[in-house]
């Protein structure tokens, strides 16, 4: 039976994946710390509860450099996000390699070969990487909608840099 997490707000760093049916949801929670001199880091930890016991699921540490890469860690493994041109692929709890995508303005995850939304709907075959695609897919939808803000203002002549929008 597929999987569906929907999401109580439209922010992946801040938001509830819940599923009624199976009385699952996970949350992420993200805080910033402001670093004198450095910029802003922050820290999201993602948390999943099942029938009332909450276990923390994993964490991603955002640089304050944008340049730098974060820190993504499911359970105590190190997830390596590999970008690879238009796309990231990360390596699952088994060892197999899923990519994100992102297809009609949403992010989806390669499952073998077929193609399943990451509005996260997870088919039969992938509920046992579950922990791994909700930490994931708030690492690459976090990206790709900061990419996507900065060339909005990028092409908007009156978005001057340093000005509240």
């Amino acid at each position: 039976m597929t999987l569906r997490l929907s999401l109580a707000k439209n922010d992946p760093l801040q938001t509830t994946f819940s599923c009624p049916e199976r009385a699952i949801h996970y949350t992420s929670d993200t805080v910033t710390r402001n670093r004198p001199f450095c910029g802003s880091k922050a820290t999201t930890t993602v948390r999943k509860n099942v029938v009332g016991e909450s276990l923390h699921v994993g964490i991603i540490e955002w640089p304050a450099n944008p340049n730098d890469r974060p820190a993504v860690v499911v359970g105590s493994r190190t997830i390596e996000m590999i970008k690879t041109g238009l796309y990231t692929c990360f390596r699952g709890i088994h060892g197999e390699w899923y990519e994100w995508q992102i297809h009609e303005g949403r992010a989806q995850v390669l499952f073998g070969w077929s193609k399943h939304s990451a509005a996260l709907v997870i088919p039969p075959e992938a509920v046992h990487l579950l922990d791994d695609i909700v930490v994931t897919f708030i690492y690459f939808e976090s990206r790709w909608r900061e990419k996507e803000q900065a060339r909005s203002r990028s092409w908007d002549p009156g978005y001057s840099a340093g000005a509240n929008h």
